[in-house]
């Protein structure tokens, strides 16, 4: 699975919150940056707010979490000697993490490599399918297969469309900031609208309103390109952003138990289970009260913006002016900032209105450490310059090569807690 989202100006680290920005400046408040820093801030915050607010992100956390689960169990199970070989390859469906991870790649799409396709223009699109290994639910996934006429062949998935969506709102929300990006995948939902639908993207909101709701689906890019089709054949018709949305919430669907649902039942299901998920990380420890709201905060804004505020994207697109852009400040007031970084290795973050300042979105860090250790390999810890930083942390070189060590010390830093709390202490890592 993609560790960052596309990185140009700055990425995003899907399922763990964190964000770097493109600066060297030590105060990142939004309204002390330069305009251009601002807009790419502004950017890799909407990839913060799909993490958490769309279906496709929370699945993703999802899937992250139940293979953190599955290899927990397996060294309890399996490790002799008290040794962990990394990295740690599932072999078995068992638990369906191999299944899961598989779906999640396949959906994900391609993001045009490093630095994107510059040019790229839309000569064809197949629709096709991925194989899966086996299990009872499915034998394939759809897939959208997207040629140009430059010679390059790229699978249109929820990279793009995230992309696509927070370029969007880029373009909108800064209009006199903002840099122009590679065509793929930064423009790659408005392309494959107008091949369906030529002038569909005239107006952008369109098309924020359809990357909005495909990421509310298990597979984005089929989701957005089945809407397409019916808009070319003429059996889907929007007059409006509005009605996109609408349209969305109006559907009823079946689930793989031959149930009815709807977009908002879907959301409410799986927020459920991924919100304790996350809890679960650090399970039953009251010091941590601030983690807890955190998540909670997190969930209950996405809820009521979900319930509540269908449109509420659309009225942050419509303000012009990120220093002025009232519903960027209201998420900002109510759910804070993910873990944010800059060229200089320095963190920041901004905590919600009304919370103590505390450690709570760092441990993502601490996790995203611990399971590139399992799945990679990494045996460095990279927090190792921020806790070099920070006046209360005892960094040293077991950070650099055995940070799963540290768990023998007095004072624990977030990596070493995780350790302990998982019980692992008694296991060296080889």
């Amino acid at each position: 699975m993609s560790r960052k989202l596309h990185k140009i100006l700055g990425y995003y680290v899907p399922a763990f919150f964190e964000m770097h920005v493109d600066t060297d400046a030590d105060d990142l408040t939004i309204n002390k940056l330069k305009p251009f820093e601002m807009t790419v801030l502004f950017h890799e915050y909407i990839h913060f707010l799909q993490d958490f607010a769309t279906y496709y992100g929370l699945n993703r956390i999802y899937v992250y979490s139940e293979y953190m689960h599955s290899v927990i169990n397996r060294i309890y199970r399996n490790s002799f000697d008290n040794k962990i070989c990394v990295p740690i390859k599932i072999e078995d469906n068992a638990d369906n993490v191999l299944l899961n991870q598989q779906i999640q790649n396949f959906t994900s799409g391609d993001d045009g490599g490093e630095y994107g396709i510059k040019d790229f223009t839309i000569s064809d699109i197949i629709e096709d399918s991925d194989p899966l290994i086996d299990n009872p639910y499915m034998t394939s996934i759809p897939n959208v297969i997207v040629s140009s006429s430059e010679g390059d062949m790229v699978i249109f998935g929820a990279i793009a469309i995230t992309e696509s969506m927070a370029y969007i709102m880029e373009r909108l929300c800064s209009p006199s900031a903002f840099k122009k990006s590679p065509s793929f995948p930064y423009r790659a939902a408005e392309m494959v609208a107008d091949y369906y639908s030529p002038h569909f993207s005239d107006d952008p909101l369109m098309v924020l309103a359809l990357c909005d709701m495909a990421q509310m689906s298990s597979n984005p890019g089929a989701c957005f390109v089945r809407v397409m089709k019916g808009i070319q054949s003429g059996q889907l018709s929007f007059n409006s952003p509005e009605e996109i949305y609408d349209h969305f919430y109006d559907q009823i669907s079946m689930t793989m138990e031959g149930e009815q649902s709807t977009l908002l039942l879907g959301f409410q299901r799986l927020s459920n289970v991924v919100k304790q998920q996350l809890k679960n990380y650090l399970r039953n420890m009251p010091i941590l009260d601030t983690y807890y709201e955190w998540i909670d905060r997190l969930f209950n804004f996405a809820w009521e913006w979900r319930k509540n505020d269908r449109y509420f994207l659309l009225k942050m697109a419509r303000h012009h002016d990120l220093s002025t852009n009232g519903a960027f400040g209201f998420c900002i007031c109510n759910v804070g900032t993910p873990l944010m970084s800059n060229n200089r290795g320095s963190y920041f973050k901004i905590s919600p209105k009304g919370m103590n300042v505390d450690i709570d979105v760092e441990y993502f860090k601490a996790f995203s450490q611990v399971e590139q250790l399992f799945s990679q390999g990494l045996k460095g810890c990279a927090l190792y310059e921020w806790c070099c930083k920070s006046p209360q942390s005892t960094p040293s070189e077991l950070c650099l090569s055995t940070p799963w060590k540290k768990v023998k010390e007095e004072r624990l830093c977030p990596y070493a807690l995780l350790w302990k709390h998982w019980n692992l202490s008694k296991y060296d890592v080889v």
